[in-house]
């Protein structure tokens, strides 16, 4: 294993990224099988092919196809994609993570993900997760947002200063 890292180490972002979608893919093609009632287990098949669908597809809009189908189970598989989405090269695909990250059911895990999306590297990610932001009840995710605040990327700053005055609002 040790003479992987340094060739890992001279990857690009986008080759990492590349891997871990071909590693992701495989993993999704094997599942363990499951054996649940009919409905369970067409729920199953439906998340299945929605994680095959985003890992294994070099399709932008098949992997947001995939993602949309993904945001209606509160599966951890499905979770775990949305937040991988976040990365993804393409921005029409990270946009749709950020949309199905405000629309998660479970209001604790859409928070931790919103807070999971608010550390992105990438401003315009930052700027839509922090525009989806409708209630806040999570310490954590406030300070982020107080932290944002003064970011140096204007477009950040802004919207987080627009989110603290909605929430002040309330």
């Amino acid at each position: 294993m040790e003479s992987q890292k340094p060739s890992n180490e001279h990857k690009t972002g986008s080759d990492k990224i590349n891997q871990l979608l071909h590693q992701k893919a495989n993993e999704a093609m094997s599942p363990p099988p499951i054996i649940r009632d009919s409905e369970d287990q067409e729920d199953m098949e439906t998340i299945q092919e929605a994680l095959n669908d985003f890992y294994s597809s070099e399709d932008e809009q098949d992997r947001e196809a995939a993602l949309m189908t993904l945001g209606e189970y509160p599966d951890p598989r499905a979770k775990e994609a949305i937040l991988y989405a976040l990365n993804d090269p393409e921005d029409s695909v990270r946009e749709q993570a950020v949309s199905q990250i405000s629309t998660w059911e479970d209001e604790k895990e859409r928070q931790q993900m919103t807070l999971t999306a608010l550390g992105n590297d990438k401003p315009e990610i930052v700027v839509l997760a922090l525009e989806s932001i409708s209630e806040l009840d999570d310490p954590a995710l406030l300070q982020k947002i107080k932290d944002l605040s003064d970011d140096k990327n204007e477009d950040v700053s802004e919207a987080a200063k627009t989110v603290l005055e909605m929430l002040d609002s309330d």
